[in-house]
C-alpha cells in the first residue's frame, strides 16, 4: 500500500495542474462559462475516484457533469494553487468554490476576480468562527479531565468569513440544521447538500441477524479529540463487556496520552486507517451494530453516513451533521459517566427493536448516495440561477 500510495502521488505530480480550462466532456451545446475553486485532481487520478477514498473525488466530477447539462464549459481551479500566479476574464455566469475550510481561504480573492458571476459558497462544514469555537471547548474539555494538553488540530485559521459572505450570492451547505444554522446571521440563501456515499456499498439480509448490539465502531478521520475518540477510549475502558473497534488516524501525542488504556483494555481494539469496502471493511460493518461518532464540529459526517449504508445504527452527537430521526441516538451529555450510561443502555436493546433500527438506518442512508448529492446540488443550483436571472441569459 506505501508503495502504491508513492507511485499515486507521483503520477499526479507529474500531471496535476492548478487550473484545469474548458472542461466540457458532457456539454452538447456550449451558453457560457462557469468557474469552479475544488480539487483539480479526480481530473487526473481516476483510481481514486473509482476507490471513492473521499467523497469529494467523485462530487467535483458530478459537479462539473451537471454544470456541462446545462450548456456551461467550466474552468476547474485546484484548492491548492498559488493565487499571486492566478488571472482570469470575467467572462462566468456562476462561480462555485469551497469556503468553508481552510482549503478554501482564497475564495474571497477569485470572487473578485469575476465580479459578473452568480456566487456560491460552497461550505463543507460549519461556519469557521463557530467552528473553532467548538473545537477549542473540546480541547479544554480534554484538558480539564486528563491535566494535559494535546496539539490543537482542525482549527480553521486561513479563511476571512466576512469577507467571503459579502461576495457571496448564496450558500451550499454539506450538513443537517446545526451546520446550516451557523451561517443564518449572514442573510443568505442556503441550500442544503446531501454528500454522497460509495456505490459498491451493499447490504446482505442475513447481515442483519449477524451483528452484535455489544459491538461499537468508531471510523473516523484526524482530529481525535475533534471527533470525541478521547471520550470513547475513557467510556469502553470502564465497560469491558462491549467492544470499541477504532478505525482512526495515527496522532503520535495522543497515542502516547492513551497508551496504557490501549496497552491494558481488551476490549479496544485498533485497526488504523480502513479502506471503505475493503476486506477489514466488510468484516467490521457486518459484525458491529453501532457506528459510534461524539464529533463536536461536522458539515455531515460521512464516515458515519457511510457505514449506515451498511445498517449500522448511529450514536452521534447533534454536531455530527447527521440526521437520526428515530432509529438512531443523540448523545447530548459527554461527561464519561453519562457515557458509560448511555451506551450500556443503548448496548442492551431487545433483539426486535435492535433489528428494527438496523433496517431503519439503512433505509435512511438513501439519503447519503450519488443520486441524493445530484438531486440536491442540481436542485440549488438552478434555484440560484433561476433567481439571478442567469436561466434567461440576463446580465
Amino acid at each position: 500500500m506505501i508503495k502504491s500510495d508513492f507511485f499515486t502521488k507521483a503520477i499526479l505530480k507529474l500531471r496535476k495542474r492548478p487550473i484545469y480550462y474548458n472542461y466540457n466532456r458532457h456539454c452538447t451545446r456550449q451558453i457560457g462559462h462557469a468557474l469552479l475553486y475544488y480539487k483539480t485532481e479526480p481530473l487526473y487520478l481516476q483510481s481514486r475516484v473509482k476507490k471513492y477514498t473521499h467523497t469529494n473525488n467523485w462530487e467535483v466530477l458530478e459537479i462539473l457533469r451537471i454544470l456541462n447539462h446545462l450548456g456551461l464549459w467550466v474552468d476547474v481551479i485546484d484548492r491548492n494553487i498559488q493565487i499571486e500566479n492566478l488571472k482570469l476574464e470575467d467572462k462566468y455566469e456562476v462561480f462555485i468554490g469551497l469556503g468553508a475550510g481552510n482549503s478554501g481561504k482564497y475564495f474571497p480573492h477569485i470572487a473578485e476576480m469575476c465580479p459578473n458571476a452568480v456566487k456560491i459558497f460552497y461550505a463543507a462544514g460549519p461556519e469557521p468562527e463557530k467552528s473553532n469555537e467548538l473545537i477549542k471547548k473540546r480541547y479544554e474539555f480534554y484538558s480539564a479531565r486528563r491535566n494535559n494538553s494535546l496539539e490543537l488540530r482542525r482549527m480553521i485559521t486561513e479563511v476571512d468569513i466576512h469577507r467571503a459572505m459579502n461576495l457571496t450570492d448564496a450558500i451550499f451547505c454539506v450538513g443537517n440544521e446545526f451546520s446550516m444554522d451557523t451561517y443564518r446571521e449572514f442573510g443568505k440563501p442556503i441550500f442544503r447538500l446531501f454528500p454522497s456515499s460509495s456505490p459498491n456499498l451493499h447490504l446482505s439480509m442475513d447481515e442483519f441477524n449477524k451483528r452484535s448490539s455489544k459491538e461499537f465502531l468508531y471510523f473516523g478521520g484526524n482530529g481525535n479529540v475533534v471527533k470525541g475518540l478521547d471520550l470513547l477510549l475513557e467510556t469502553f475502558s470502564e465497560l469491558p463487556q462491549l467492544q470499541l473497534h477504532v478505525c482512526a488516524s495515527d496522532e503520535k501525542d495522543f497515542n502516547h496520552e492513551y497508551r496504557e488504556i490501549i496497552a491494558n483494555c481488551k476490549n479496544i481494539h485498533l485497526h488504523g486507517f480502513t479502506e471503505v469496502c475493503g476486506p477489514l471493511f466488510w468484516e467490521l460493518t457486518s459484525q458491529c451494530g453501532y457506528a459510534i461518532l461524539p464529533s463536536c464540529s461536522e458539515g455531515t459526517a460521512t464516515s458515519v453516513t457511510t457505514v449506515m449504508r451498511r445498517g449500522l445504527i448511529p450514536v452521534v452527537t447533534y454536531e455530527s451533521g447527521i440526521d437520526i430521526d428515530d432509529f438512531g441516538f443523540l448523545l447530548r451529555d459527554l461527561s464519561i459517566d453519562s457515557l458509560q450510561r448511555e451506551i450500556k443502555n443503548i448496548s442492551d436493546l431487545p433483539k426486535n427493536e435492535f433489528l428494527s433500527r438496523q433496517v431503519k438506518s439503512y433505509l435512511s442512508s438513501m439519503n447519503y448516495t450519488q443520486m441524493s448529492f445530484s438531486h440536491s446540488f442540481e436542485s440549488g443550483l438552478l434555484q440560484v440561477l433561476l433567481a439571478h436571472g442567469r436561466l434567461y441569459n440576463e446580465r
